[in-house]
């Protein structure tokens, strides 16, 4: 394997990161053919092996195998490059967006704001078709979906989500079949690596102990979204835009961010290169932690994206030895039917907010069959807005 300066692997994960567009699955085919087909710097074994622990853990799958590839050539520096590189261009992009977007806030209409928000219905609603026919293929697993959506109605807030993952789990592990785990080989770690994963879970369980225990002491503000942040990143299962829900959960229903900001936050996201979790850099910033709003939008980021770090120091060499649990993947396959029924309940609350006439519920739909074309992501949406904010404010 090529032996890479922390520059190097920075400046090749930063181009990446200018042009990753269009979600993970897109980020994954560059990752793959930058570094393994042209670059040859890492084998098809290690990429596949790296990828197959991300899409077990929770978090942002594109961001993982980012980091997990770094770890492999150059440890955890080069894991901390890869991320860096890779998300750096986003971050940017979306902390600018947001101040950008505190400012000229009063002068956006009412129009314009319900047409975001439509917007957002119909990528959450295209989001939801896309994981149902991916994650749901059995009665049991609409059943869950079902039930996973309904027990976010009846149960209280910051319980509910924390409540259906673990029933998709349970549920998983008794009622999925079993199926046979791939032939697979350790990836070449240190010792000193492998003597160290142990302390990083360690370091991945501590905040959900330490944090509540501070907290219980006085309100703080910074405690609070540290937990907000890194209580999301640790739940997302699946994909994503399971981030929506989850994070308009901990912000918006708290009240910390009007519901307007935050949906065009996360329209803006869809336009942005690199992972979807930058959408954290765009929360930061509006978030009244501090007088700078770059510091802000740089202390979110990182705590969003701080446990896919500590997961993948502390899994990663042990890897090989996961992969031959098959109660994990059952587990997972319930998980994943489960957090369909979250974007689900999504989807529902907000069409009863945002739906306000029969040609509301066309332009979703218009939107949703622009996602489905070939067009690009950014011209669907872009386009798609400015001829109904058009039509809405010349009749």
């Amino acid at each position: 394997m090529i032996q890479l300066s922390y520059g190097q692997i920075f400046w090749l994960f930063l181009q990446l990161g200018c042009i990753a567009f269009g979600g993970p699955a897109a980020h994954l085919v560059l990752f793959y053919q930058r570094l393994v087909k042209d670059l040859h710097y890492i084998s098809e074994q290690q990429y596949s092996e790296v990828l197959a622990l991300a899409q077990i853990l929770p978090g942002p799958t594109s961001s993982q195998v980012g980091i997990g590839l770094g770890y492999v050539l150059q440890g955890y520096g080069g894991a901390l490059c890869a991320w860096l590189g890779f998300t750096l261009p986003s971050m940017l992009l979306m902390t600018i967006a947001a101040i950008l977007g505190l400012k000229l806030s009063p002068y956006l209409s009412g129009d314009f704001f319900h047409v975001i928000q439509l917007l957002v219905l119909g990528i959450v609603l295209w989001a939801f078709w896309q994981m149902l026919r991916s994650f749901c293929k059995f009665t049991w697993q609409y059943m869950l979906m079902l039930l996973a959506t309904l027990l976010l109605y009846v149960l209280p807030h910051g319980l509910n989500q924390l409540l259906v993952i673990v029933l998709g789990g349970v549920v998983g592990i008794y009622y999925a079949s079993h199926s046979q785990n791939p032939s697979i080989q350790p990836l070449l770690v240190s010792s000193k690596q492998q003597s160290q994963a142990h302390f990083y879970i360690v370091l991945f369980v501590l905040p959900f102990i330490l944090v509540p225990v501070l907290s219980a002491l006085g309100p703080n503000l910074w405690l609070d979204s540290f937990m907000a942040l890194y209580r999301t990143a640790s739940l997302v299962f699946g994909g994503g835009h399971i981030i929506l829900p989850l994070l308009q959960q901990e912000f918006v229903t708290t009240a910390w961010l009007a519901q307007p900001q935050f949906d065009l936050g996360y329209a803006l996201e869809q336009l942005m290169p690199g992972p979807l979790f930058s959408f954290a850099s765009y929360l930061g910033a509006l978030l009244p932690l501090s007088s700078s709003a770059g510091g802000n939008a740089l202390f979110a980021t990182v705590v969003i994206f701080l446990p896919s770090f500590l997961l993948m120091f502390g899994l990663l060499p042990y890897w090989s030895k996961l992969m031959q649990q098959p109660h994990l993947f059952r587990a997972l396959v319930g998980i994943n039917a489960a957090v369909v029924g979250l974007l689900l309940y999504l989807v529902l609350e907000m069409g009863q907010k945002y739906l306000s006439s029969i040609w509301d519920g066309i332009f979703v739909l218009v939107v949703i069959g622009l996602l489905r074309s070939k067009l690009p992501i950014w011209l669907s949406l872009i386009g798609s807005f400015a001829a109904y904010y058009a039509a809405l404010t010349l009749l």
